[in-house]
């Protein structure tokens, strides 16, 4: 081992002080040698875009690939050169050079260290994001899978600590998943298209501009290439999406995918605390599963400590910190290119990348092994007991004894008296009701209305509710994210879930075609409510900036669709065109 390697290893940061995220895919994924392929990968990249135009050898380009195997390099020693540039882009490139053969240029070529290093942390982002949503959707299953098993378990609800109402426990996991799912939405929207960053040394892309130009005016490039050609190209290379412009000191893109992420920890910090919760002797409704060697103290041989989610509950705890870093990083850019904001950022968003992997997985194995203890439930419905009713019983029994003694109010004062009596301990709560009630009201009646598990509202319909929405919400965005990567139709799939998406993923501009245009206009009991999230989509998106251009047929000029159309074509940045559709030889199509 090298005297570097040797200093490298006494220094390198494995999550010690991190076992939320220690040992996780996303720490391997976001680990420094990764990284460093990732830079060298945006350089490599580019060189075979030049060299696709003309603009660099095949040589030049295989060079730069050979040359991409980060193990070549001295990581502790690139990252102390760092400190001479700000960044460890230049180091690394002047490595790279260092590897390649006599007078190749291309590489760099009308580039900036930003648009290498935000383009591979762009990478960085995609492949973390893919790891965060195979496990989010493994615990997503699990959990759905705890809220049908479980639709009819009776538990009681708390309210501010306290015993509220009774409830279910699939209904609680149900909402687990909700919460859990909207989260997993908006980070698959927040990495759908992660942009290229491409702009040079001062977001104008000069530099490139004057090699395209020279290039055709020597005639070696055609005239329908141009600099963002080939910022278009190396973002197809990469992966990633193609922005208008370069985004230096516009830090959206980055603040999007903190928010997401944090949101992530935050939905899995509320089962941690559940959890936690209820795995205390004291309440015993759930616990975790079971694993050699985890969970044991060092001091009391007889404990069994719920780590997973003491785990999530630390990350859940630190990520918002993080994506304030972030945030504040953004808002502090400057200029066209930031002076230690942009810095500022990329450790924070490493480590909220690293904080949300390792709690998606950890979340992922913690439900997926979920202990519900249902005796545990039941038993502690049962130590507020009737008094948990109390409410219904009042709304149910007290006109009866209104209507008996001929005294308005009468029948909520007696029924209050019985339970104030019996939180005074001074009497079953049944036998008091029972010796207040007249005999009209019958033992089975009384019994029934003094059953806890009888009054859990909607609770099993939330839970098929809840379980449908997610199951709908999944199936849509998977079937979209298929016709996407195909470039295929999005017929046949739920467009008011996946078309929002999409327009709001929209840069620059969008151009829609579309037989019937009409938000509210017919349909089932006269209404098709799957148009007005795409509509209203579309005008957030001309709201931001994007040219929409949509293209309907002449048959939505009548009432009341046309409202609509007039309404939408008010809007600035659309562009609203109506073309006739001639008759089909065989009648009205």
């Amino acid at each position: 081992m090298t005297s570097a390697a040797a200093d490298l290893a006494a220094v390198a940061d494995v999550g010690l002080l991190d076992p939320a995220w220690a040992g996780s895919r996303a720490e391997a994924a976001t680990a420094d040698r990764t990284f460093l392929g990732h830079l060298l990968d945006v350089e490599a990249a580019w060189v075979r875009v030049l060299a696709r135009h003309g603009l660099a050898t095949e040589a030049e380009a295989a060079a730069a690939a050979a040359a991409g195997d980060p193990d070549a390099y001295d990581l502790a020693a690139l990252a102390r050169a760092a400190q001479g540039g700000g960044t460890p882009l230049i180091p690394a490139l002047k490595a790279l050079r260092a590897q390649l053969p006599a007078g190749s240029r291309a590489v760099h070529l009308g580039a900036t260290s930003q648009d290498v290093v935000d383009s591979a942390l762009m990478v960085m982002v995609g492949r973390v994001g893919a790891i965060l949503a195979e496990d989010l959707a493994a615990a997503q299953d699990a959990l759905a899978e705890l809220a049908r098993a479980h639709r009819s378990t009776p538990m009681v609800a708390r309210s501010l600590a306290q015993h509220s109402l009774p409830s279910t426990f699939g209904l609680r996991a149900a909402n687990w998943l909700d919460g859990l799912g909207q989260a997993a939405d908006r980070l698959a929207a927040a990495v759908a298209d992660l942009p290229v960053q491409w702009g040079g040394a001062a977001g104008t892309l000069a530099s490139l501009s004057g090699h395209v130009d020279r290039a055709h005016r020597a005639g070696t490039l055609g005239p329908e290439v141009t600099a963002f050609t080939l910022v278009e190209d190396l973002a197809a290379e990469l992966g990633l999406a193609a922005p208008a412009g370069p985004w230096d000191t516009n830090r959206m893109a980055v603040t999007g995918v903190a928010a997401a992420l944090a949101d992530v920890v935050a939905a899995c910090g509320k089962i941690a605390n559940d959890v936690l919760t209820s795995a205390r002797i004291e309440n015993g409704e759930l616990g975790e599963p079971l694993a050699a060697g985890r969970g044991g103290s060092s001091a009391m041989p007889h404990k069994q400590n719920p780590v997973l989610s003491v785990l999530i509950r630390s990350a859940a705890l630190s990520a918002p910190g993080l994506a304030a870093r972030v945030y504040t990083a953004a808002g502090a850019a400057d200029d066209e290119r930031p002076d230690g904001a942009w810095h500022a950022e990329w450790p924070a968003l490493r480590r909220l990348l690293r904080v949300a992997g390792g709690t998606a997985a950890l979340t992922r194995e913690l439900v997926s092994g979920l202990r519900v203890h249902e005796d545990r439930m039941r038993r502690n419905l049962e130590l507020t007991g009737p008094l948990l009713v109390s409410a219904p019983i009042m709304a149910e029994l007290a006109p009866e004894l209104d209507e008996a003694s001929g005294e308005p109010g009468s029948g909520k004062r007696l029924i209050q008296d019985v339970v104030d009596r019996s939180l005074a301990c001074e009497g079953n709560f049944r036998a008091l009701l029972r010796a207040a009630v007249p005999e009209s009201v019958p033992d089975a009646r009384l019994d029934d209305l003094l059953d806890p598990a009888a009054y859990t509202g909607e609770a099993e319909a939330l839970v098929d509710r809840l379980l449908e929405a997610d199951a709908a919400r999944r199936s849509a965005i998977t079937r979209f994210e298929e016709l996407r990567a195909h470039g295929g139709p999005l017929d046949g799939i739920q467009a008011w879930v996946a078309l929002p998406r999409l327009l709001a993923s929209a840069k620059s501009r969008i151009r829609v075609q579309v037989m019937d245009y009409a938000p509210l206009a017919w349909g089932e009991k006269g209404s098709r409510p799957f148009y007005a999230p795409i509509d209203s989509a579309l005008r957030s998106a001309a709201a931001r900036g994007v040219q929409v251009e949509l293209m309907v047929a002449n048959w939505n000029l009548k009432k009341p669709e046309v409202f609509w159309l007039k309404s939408l074509s008010l809007v600035p940045n659309v562009q609203l065109k109506v073309v006739t559709i001639p008759p089909a030889s065989r009648g009205f199509i």
